[in-house]
């Protein structure tokens, strides 16, 4: 039985959407239906089992990469286990992007799509994300603890103990920018494709948007509204397979959604992120030889 052999696992709000965009349309591989299927990483999901998994792609194709991507792995804690157990060579591929700006992104995603309420801080939202980590599921982790996204050696040495260093490939969001042939050869090399085949027009998309209601969007992305919740109960397994599959909540969301200009990170804010994740950006240089010196902010 084939398997799927690589994962884009995030971080988020760090370029991860045009990276799936560059995969996705290359001849050699072969990308889920939609974009990311919360399988490893969504405990009601991961039950319905391998052959929920594996309905999103096409395995009859003829394919050198079969890929995935769920943003929420980066930060689980359940998830490597699983993914390690369903297929012991599977390559990784990790988006960072410089960390406070990733954070400060997240959050203004979070207000943005109703997952926070406006009057909440930057400084604010940081400091409620200890209670939340105790006991929210991933999704509400995902969404309201961005600065804990941002402590990229934590996590990466966490995947580091199910998957090799060969495995793994760290992708900076800059260098997607600036660097894209370099990235084309990164992403050549470790999944063995052709580099000729990555579209140059694929440049790096990252643009800030606002919904247009915040009730619809919820109701579209939160699966912790009590409405989602009911609706999960009461609709027919089939049915919910049919609507998952078919994208439309992507379309819709998409739909929903209307350029803006995000705020800016004041300078108080940036400095208190930063001190959190010192330490953390110290052992990401000294281990892994990865730094944020001259990053975008």
């Amino acid at each position: 039985m084939k398997n799927v052999n690589a994962l884009i696992i995030g971080r988020a709000r760090s370029g991860t959407t045009s990276l799936y965009k560059i995969l996705e349309f290359h001849p050699e591989i072969c990308f889920s239906t939609i974009k990311e299927i919360h399988y490893f990483s969504v405990d009601d999901l991961y039950q319905r089992g391998i052959n929920y998994y594996h309905s999103f792609y096409d395995f009859s194709a003829e394919k050198k990469q079969i890929i995935g991507a769920d943003t929420y792995l980066f930060i689980d804690k359940e998830a490597p286990k699983r993914i390690s157990e369903y297929n012991p060579e599977m390559k990784i591929i990790i988006m960072l992007r410089e960390p406070v700006s990733a954070a400060f992104s997240g959050y203004n995603y979070a207000i943005n799509n109703g997952y926070l309420k406006s009057k909440i801080s930057f400084i604010e939202s940081v400091q409620n994300e200890k209670q939340i980590l105790l006991n929210s599921d991933i999704a509400t982790k995902n969404n309201l603890c961005n600065l804990y996204q941002s402590m990229y050696f934590e996590h990466i040495s966490f995947w580091m103990n199910y998957f090799s260093k060969e495995q793994i490939l760290i992708i900076k969001t800059d260098d997607l920018k600036q660097n894209t042939d370099h990235v084309y050869s990164q992403l050549s090399d470790f999944l063995n494709v052709s580099k000729t085949h990555f579209s140059k027009s694929n440049r790096i998309e990252n643009k800030s948007s606002k919904v247009k209601s915040k009730h619809v969007q919820q109701f579209l992305l939160n699966r912790n509204t009590p409405l989602r919740k009911f609706l999960r109960k009461i609709i027919p397994k089939q049915l919910k397979n049919t609507i998952l599959h078919s994208g439309l909540i992507e379309k819709l969301s998409k739909l929903n959604k209307t350029e803006t200009t995000y705020q800016k990170i004041s300078s108080d804010e940036y400095q208190f992120a930063k001190n959190i994740l010192e330490t953390d950006l110290k052992n990401l240089k000294d281990n892994f030889a990865i730094n944020f010196d001259n990053s975008i902010i």
